[in-house]
């Protein structure tokens, strides 16, 4: 099987989008943002094309990838067309102002590298490569561009699995030679050296494995979140795509909706009015100083109560050690403390001394009830 980040990513954010994009090769329209993505990259290949005796100007990289949106950008809507074009304008203005000038000891020598080397098992792994630098020391530095708005957290960046495949294509495509990450956000203009440990490595290999795996035994299965939002496949995808109703079904569907909206909208306004009114019912038994309080054919008490809230892991070592069965906990929660409590090995008094290492909260209820004689009854309770 050949195998890229592209696909491995895809399917491990949903079974069936790969399903739907690779294997039934679905044909939906490329999201803007790809398309802007691609020709801010074509640029970006121009400017670094290790071919040039000297790196091209601002102009001729902006002139690069005003023909290379041309081609995209026909295929976006009309409303957002300019936007991206000039968005990629001042995006490589800012990128020429910065590296315009080559890095002294840096120099590339490949742009849109592309690879395809065995994994394990006669799988292949394909791609390419951004950009490849040699750096001092015969060292090699892989540069992967991001043209997305958002910037994830650094620490995040570092368990980038597509880097770590181009790591693993490098060690094939350059043995011997020392090779380093970087990414680089290009609307952020951020770049980040990654320092990925071998742990991450197998870490990703192992889910090149598994996901390789889960391919090969047709499992396709839907997996819905937010992804679903933007998911161009989403009409297709067996989760939402259009019913066919059955001819003899007689069911107004829009109607059960509207119905089902407005009752989860009274829900809602219910519950906030809920909320009020006990807030109102325990600032009047604060104002008398009471807890209970009658009127209108119904009665409020208030109660307050103390609940566990959690334990105390080293009082229960303490409390357990002595009775030797400390040894024997695997975890202190309120589950396990429960099931030790209900036990009928421990007496009463060691069941105590447990007990003490409970950490309490304050709980307050509210009852409503209808005094009899009422008809109209009704319980509330908080």
């Amino acid at each position: 099987m050949r195998i890229s980040y592209s696909r491995y990513g895809t399917y491990q954010t949903c079974p069936q989008q790969y399903k739907l994009q690779y294997v039934d090769k679905v044909a939906v329209p490329t999201p803007a943002a790809m398309l802007f993505g691609a020709a801010a990259h074509e640029a970006l290949k121009f400017m670094y094309d290790p071919r040039h005796l000297v790196r091209p100007t601002v102009e001729e990289v902006v002139e690069a990838f005003g023909r290379a949106w041309k081609r995209r950008g026909e295929l976006v809507a009309a409303e957002e067309r300019q936007s991206y074009f000039e968005r990629g304008v001042d995006l490589l203005r800012r990128h020429h102002e910065r590296h315009g000038e080559p890095e002294e000891g840096r120099q590339t020598a490949d742009v849109e590298k592309p690879f395809n080397v065995p994994f394990e098992e006669g799988h292949t792994l394909i791609g390419f490569i951004d950009r490849v630098d040699v750096l001092p020391g015969n060292r090699l530095e892989i540069v992967d561009y991001k043209s997305s708005k958002r910037m994830p957290a650094p620490k995040d960046m570092e368990k980038n699995a597509q880097l770590a495949i181009y790591r693993m294509a490098a060690s094939h495509l350059y043995p011997g030679r020392e090779v380093t990450t970087k990414l680089h956000y290009l609307l952020h203009d951020y770049e980040m050296e990654l320092v990925q440990t071998e742990e991450f490595l197998e870490e990703t290999r192992e889910g090149l494995r598994d996901v390789i795996v889960r391919i090969e035994g047709e499992e396709f299965e839907e997996t819905p979140g937010r992804h679903c939002d933007w998911c161009a496949y989403r009409e297709h995808c067996p989760l939402f795509r259009k019913p066919v109703a059955p001819d003899d079904l007689e069911v107004d569907v829009g109607a059960l909706l509207r119905e089902y909206a407005e009752a989860e909208e009274e829900e809602k306004k219910a519950k906030e009015r809920r909320g009020e009114l006990r807030q109102a019912v325990m600032e009047y038994l604060d104002q008398c100083q009471t807890e209970t309080v009658e009127g209108g054919g119904y009665v409020a008490e208030r109660r307050a109560q103390k609940r566990i809230a959690g334990w105390d892991a080293e009082r229960v070592r303490e409390a357990l050690g002595p009775l030797g069965l400390w040894d024997g906990v695997t975890q202190v929660n309120s589950a396990a403390m429960k099931r030790l409590l209900n036990s009928e090995g421990l007496s009463r008094e060691q069941k105590r001394e447990i007990e003490t290492a409970a950490e309490y909260r304050e709980a307050t209820t509210l009852r409503v009830n209808a005094v009899e004689g009422w008809d109209d009854t009704e319980e509330r309770q908080e």
